[in-house]
């Protein structure tokens, strides 16, 4: 056997074109790897693993889905007089943004991520209902829009012709048809409300959406052309859960304000009624960290654009169902303040129902609920000034045990609170604040200010 060794100058060659291994570092080639074609790159000379090429991201597919409604906001009606004629107000303005947070987050299939993106901007300008809501996205989040009610708008619902609380005059207020854009990158699914949309802003009334033959034409007319029939209407009433249990709070949406206001009869028949006004606050409600949700599904159409309806179908739960889930938490936690003035008028002469008046903070909507007080009153007094005149209209504010409770003393000069007070008490009323020490066994205990 002969041996012909190679010329030396051919193996530097090899070496140096990277058969054995060199390469400059930094450098990527190509390689394959299970069958398929592959990359790797070069580090301190020598090459590295193969690994598979990663497939380019499939094209962004975008379209609209039309939700037949949003719910925008309740607002609850404030106490009413017999015979109509009601002085009471309640009145949202520019210290309110009655309105929610909103994800939609469970209209996708699980393992699908959901984003939501918004320039901020209004909606409603040029809506019938002259009402326009803003829309934002909510901080610290990456799947929740916040619509609420701009600080221009302002919503003034005014008492009905009944004695006490009626809760079929509350209101729903409703977005129609309103146009969700939806943009799907592989399993990344972004949607947004386009701000050059003219949305439809309506309310509805709940004893129509209880009795459909009482609505007028007009508005059946206007759901009916978004798509929205009687079928629709105990979906809608449950954004209210006053509309058919109103005896039943739900502790996690509804924050006591611990305040009340006198809701007394006229002295004779033919007599005005007696009135009392005040601004509401959130900060007034308990502290808490509980979060209240309210999600509901609403039928849709989705566009058909390019190969999107398929594509959108894959990600979605339902074809034909689009779920909103509106959230809300005690403003007092987030920083956030909501205010409303109110007007309590009483009832008509003859009424024998409860005399006192108390609100709770509806915390999804940002709106103030009134509601019959029916415990006991334990704690009461009368204000009078120096001269021993009663004072009626004022209110008091009451600290004990770290809480404050807040009520107005009626025409007669009287406050009364539905709670036990024993051992350090301070009131406030006006300029004057009095700090004093209630003994357990007095129930009542007046109050003198210059």
């Amino acid at each position: 056997m002969r041996l012909t060794l190679m010329p030396r100058w051919p193996l530097l060659l090899c070496i140096a074109a990277g058969v054995w291994g060199a390469c400059q570092d930094g450098k990527t080639g190509g390689c394959r790897i299970n069958g398929k074609a592959g990359t790797r790159q070069c580090f301190n000379g020598k090459w590295g693993p193969c690994e598979e090429k990663e497939p380019p991201p499939p094209p962004p597919v975008s379209g609209t889905v039309s939700p037949k409604y949003y719910v925008l906001s309740v607002i609850y009606a404030p106490p009413g007089t017999a015979g109509g004629g009601s002085q009471s107000a309640v009145t949202y303005g520019n210290g309110s943004s009655s309105g929610t947070k909103v994800t939609a987050s469970s209209s996708f299939k699980q393992g699908t991520k959901v984003s939501v993106e918004a320039s901020g901007g209004i909606l409603g300008a040029e809506s019938s209902a002259g009402a326009s809501f803003g829309v934002s996205k909510t901080t610290g989040t990456t799947d929740e829009l916040e619509i609420k009610k701009t600080l221009t708008t302002e919503i003034s619902v005014r008492g009905g012709g009944v004695d006490g609380i009626d809760h079929d005059r509350d209101q729903i207020w409703l977005w129609l048809n309103p146009k969700v854009k939806m943009t799907i990158t592989g399993n990344n699914v972004r949607w947004t409300v386009p701000q050059d949309q003219t949305a439809i802003i309506t309310f509805v009334f709940v004893g129509h959406l209880k009795n459909p033959s009482q609505m007028p034409p007009g508005v059946a007319q206007r759901l009916q052309a978004a798509g929205i029939t009687p079928a629709d209407y105990p979906d809608i009433l449950r954004a209210n859960p006053m509309a058919n249990n109103p005896l039943l709070i739900d502790s996690k949406r509804y924050q006591s304000l611990f305040t009340t206001f006198p809701y007394q009869p006229p002295f004779a028949k033919g007599d005005p009624v007696t009135t009392f006004s005040a601004t509401l606050t959130s900060s007034s409600a308990q502290s808490t960290t509980q979060i209240a949700e309210k999600e509901y599904k609403v039928g849709m159409k989705l566009s058909a654009e390019g190969g999107f309806p398929g594509l959108a179908k894959l990600k979605l739960v339902s074809e034909s169902e689009w779920t909103w889930t509106n959230k809300g938490s005690n403003q007092v936690s987030s920083g956030t303040t909501e205010t409303a003035k109110v007007t309590v008028g009483g009832p008509s002469f003859g009424y024998t129902g409860p005399t006192d008046m108390m609100v709770f903070y509806d915390t999804i909507y940002k709106t103030f609920l009134f509601r019959p007080l029916t415990d006991p009153i334990r704690f009461q007094g009368v204000l009078t000034s120096t001269g021993g005149r009663p004072i009626a209209g004022r209110e008091i504010a009451m600290t004990f045990k770290g809480r404050t409770y807040r009520t107005i003393t009626n025409a007669r000069g009287e406050y009364r609170f539905p709670v036990a007070v024993a051992g350090n008490v301070e009131f406030r009323t006006g300029a004057t604040t009095r700090r004093t020490n209630v003994p357990a066994n007095r129930p009542k205990f007046d109050l003198e200010v210059q």
